[in-house]
């Protein structure tokens, strides 16, 4: 158990009882706070004040989670106005009864993180990512005095995109729009997961109408950009032992076997020289299908990796914790940085496709289920639609001479 600063673990304020827990996932500390309502903090009660003509209400505020004192509508001379605000604290009286009961098991944090879990634990990335994601949506709504599934809004829904687009990453930027739409998607599922459980009635987070922007397009890598950057990584590891060069295995690799930068990091035992084949993680499967795609060696990576395994390496490279940052830095020197780690990726399956491979030999070695994403990936220059225009042939233009002393045609 963990305190607040300035707050003592078991004190009270505004008669709540406040225990504050720390929850280690995957070497990340994260806080959490457990509410406690004592029966007395329950207790509502009416009055006057002096020269005030209404009654008065004191009750205890399940969403500022403090007592409060609100002027009711009844007037003290009205023979019904104290039997009307009796009524009113009684109300407030049960809601603040209903949260005492159900706060121990219907607050976020008593169950959203083992439903995550539960629910990714195939897929530990994923669920890393989204474990990041809640504890941006735990500081938002401990900001919002959301502290129950039930007492979510919409407008609670629509304040989030505003407010998470005004964090900033570590390197300075702010939060993207679409970020953080993901984001409040995840809150939307969580959300449907309360009211299966009984915790919520409404998804407040359903057809919120928030449009995310385009996505940027990841260009091709040119022969120009590839040097450069094989270039570039050769400066930074000659020196260093086959082993370590991170940085040109996972560039070679991601080239010649259009994989994304996280599975570049092969075990060895992965790689069948006699089959000429590489078993590579696949992301985002579901039930029932294979959890790695096997693609034969392209020849220019063959050396290389036969140079690793010569020398004991037990993986084809060790990914650093913030590899894509140190790409992105490689990218940004080098003055390349509009393009990405995937446009490796982008580049290989453009390059099938402008040779003529068949799309479902592409799709096989790219790894792709559905043909709609496989096109987002092919990228067509000026030049590739220019052969193709002799089949637009419509006949001479009238008017216009085709050759040199030729007349223009009449319609017949």
């Amino acid at each position: 158990m963990v305190a607040r600063p300035g707050i003592e673990p078991g004190t009270q304020l505004w008669g709540v009882l406040y225990l504050h827990m720390c929850v280690v996932y995957e070497g990340k500390r994260c806080y959490h706070s457990v509410i406690l309502l004592p029966s007395a903090a329950m207790n509502s009660s009416i009055y006057q004040r002096k020269g005030r003509p209404v009654w008065y209400v004191s009750y205890f505020c399940t969403k500022a989670i403090r007592r409060v004192h609100v002027a009711t509508p009844w007037r003290v001379d009205d023979p019904t106005g104290r039997k009307h605000a009796l009524r009113f604290a009684r109300l407030k009286e049960q809601d603040a009864a209903a949260m005492r009961g159900n706060a121990k098991h219907e607050t976020w944090n008593a169950w959203v993180p083992g439903f995550l879990s539960e629910r990714y634990r195939r897929s530990p990335l994923t669920l890393a990512r989204y474990m990041n994601a809640w504890d941006w949506l735990c500081v938002f709504l401990d900001k919002e005095g959301v502290l129950l599934p039930s007492t979510l809004s919409y407008n609670h829904a629509i304040r989030y995109v505003p407010w998470r687009t005004s964090q900033k990453r570590h390197c300075g930027k702010l939060i993207s729009r679409n970020t953080a739409i993901t984001e409040l998607k995840l809150l939307g599922l969580v959300m449907r997961e309360a009211i299966r459980r009984g915790f919520a009635t409404v998804n407040a987070c359903e057809k919120l109408g928030i449009i995310r922007d385009p996505p940027k397009e990841k260009p091709e890598l040119k022969d120009s950009e590839i040097a450069a950057i094989r270039a570039e990584c050769h400066k930074r590891e000659a020196h260093l032992p086959i082993a370590d060069q991170w940085l040109t295995t996972s560039f070679e690799i991601a080239l010649h076997s259009l994989c994304r930068l996280s599975s570049t990091s092969i075990p060895m035992s992965c790689v069948d020289f006699e089959a000429g084949t590489l078993t590579l993680r696949v992301k985002g499967r579901k039930v029932g299908e294979p959890a790695h795609l096997t693609v034969p060696i392209h020849p220019a990576l063959r050396p290389r990796l036969e140079a690793l395994r010569d020398a004991g390496a037990t993986y084809t490279c060790i990914l650093p914790r913030m590899a894509a940052k140190e790409w992105w830095e490689l990218r940004k020197h080098l003055g390349l940085s509009h393009t990405t780690f995937h446009s490796t990726r982008v580049t290989g399956i453009t390059r099938l496709w402008r040779g003529g491979v068949p799309e479902s030999i592409a799709m096989r070695l790219a790894g792709h289920r559905s043909t709609v994403v496989h096109r987002i990936y092919q990228r067509a220059r000026t030049e590739d639609l220019a052969k193709h225009l002799a089949g637009l042939h419509f006949g001479a233009i009238a008017g216009t001479p085709q050759t040199q002393g030729a007349r223009p045609t009449k319609p017949e």
